[in-house]
């Protein structure tokens, strides 16, 4: 007769065996971890003051695209809201999200030079920018080395100064400022003669320095820009992803209630 102890145990041993095969078998055969809503991480959410897309009022994040990203927060499960949305110096912004993990700083322009800095979720806007100038100045741009004899008014680590460098704005003729703002003050002072921008974006700047946006105009194309959700390299792929799949059925839902059939948003 058979030791029933000793079945026993062989049964036991077996049963423990065969569960610690079960829990490997995602490491073995590298399978994904599936992850359940309520895992979606905390992040970092930082962006700039830039109307009508993301700005301050009365201590409160607004704005185009920060309704964008809320509506994408409660999609993917997040327990993150608009309160969360912390509002920065573009310079401060952009490099706390490349030094940061689960950090995501929007609206960011998607170009060739930040293709590897960032992971990207996307394009929320495209719009061109162009460098602006004055009209009574009548330029007579038309390729990009004509502008490497004028000065060209950027803010640091932007969207600007990466044009400028783009089109061969000579580094002595370049001013680099903290501020948007600044640039347009300097560029009705006579101080520069371009600032590579967005019209729209120049127009809401000059406004609020009490500068006449009618006295200026677009004067050479600098890029066609896409903006985007840039998150910094260390968040988990399945995070970009979820976010970008959250992102992409919110714009077909809304395409579905205008009749538009636009992925991109477009800005003039």
């Amino acid at each position: 007769m058979a030791n029933s102890k000793s079945g026993k145990g062989f049964a036991k041993g077996l049963l423990l065996w065969l569960a610690a095969v079960v829990a490997a078998c995602p490491l073995m055969f590298n399978v994904p971890a599936v992850h359940a809503e309520t895992d979606f991480p905390q992040l970092s959410l930082l962006t700039e003051e830039w109307k009508p897309y993301h700005y301050l009022e009365d201590g409160e994040v607004k704005g185009q695209t920060a309704d964008l990203l809320v509506e994408i927060l409660q999609k993917v499960g997040s327990t993150q809201g608009r309160e969360d949305i912390v509002v920065l110096p573009w310079a401060r912004a952009y490099r706390q999200a490349q030094a940061e993990p689960n950090t995501v700083l929007f609206s960011t322009s998607r170009t060739p030079e930040r293709e590897s800095l960032f992971k990207w979720a996307g394009p929320i806007l495209k719009f061109e920018s162009y460098f602006i100038g004055k009209k009574a100045r009548n330029f007579n741009i038309e390729t990009s080395e004509d502008l490497h004899d004028y000065k060209v008014g950027v803010i640091i680590d932007s969207a600007s100064a990466l044009l400028a460098k783009r089109h061969g704005i000579p580094e002595e003729n370049t001013t680099v400022n903290s501020e948007g703002i600044i640039n347009v003050r300097m560029l009705d002072a006579g101080r520069i003669d371009f600032i590579p921008i967005q019209w729209e974006n120049f127009a809401r700047l000059a406004t609020n320095a009490g500068v006449d946006p009618s006295e200026y105009e677009p004067v050479f194309l600098a890029s066609t820009v896409q903006l985007n959700f840039a998150f910094n390299l260390e968040t988990p792929d399945w995070v970009v992803d979820r976010f970008q799949t959250a992102f992409e059925d919110i714009l077909a839902s809304r395409d579905q209630e205008d009749g538009s059939g636009e992925t991109v948003r477009e800005v003039n």
